[in-house]
């Protein structure tokens, strides 16, 4: 991999970081001024859960290209599962992990129906 390409690991914990910029960016329910800002949200977020499933199921997929050519062992601390469980187990948790975004990005996307349909409201119009 070349020096200046970043590796799986540090793009997915900037993206991790980033969300978590999020989460603090809207604690306060103001950082929102419009609807509009509110459904632009939910729609990246849509965005990001959708994509989720192919870094998730690469990463499977590389544990398992790993594992054929030899290159995987368990740790001195392992417990009495062997390598095969461990593999085993992880095929599964990624088929699940795949499943659970599908289930989340579907959510959004239903939320994001609502959202969009939503537009800001004078004070005043509020009262008429």
């Amino acid at each position: 991999m070349p020096r200046n390409r970043k590796s799986p690991a540090q793009l997915a914990t900037e993206a991790g970081d980033l969300v978590r910029s999020l989460n603090h960016a809207t604690l306060d329910s103001g950082a929102y001024a419009y609807p509009g800002d509110v459904d632009a949200t939910v729609q990246a977020l849509a965005i990001l859960t959708g994509r989720l499933p192919q870094a998730i199921s690469q990463s499977g997929t590389a544990l398992t290209a790993m594992a054929v050519a030899g290159r995987v062992r368990l740790d001195a601390m392992g417990d009495q599962t062997p390598l095969t469980g461990h593999l085993a187990g992880a095929a599964v948790a990624v088929t699940r992990a795949v499943h659970a975004c599908a289930a989340l990005e579907s959510a959004l996307k239903e939320l994001g129906s609502y959202t969009c349909r939503l537009a800001f409201a004078e004070p005043q119009e509020l009262s008429a």
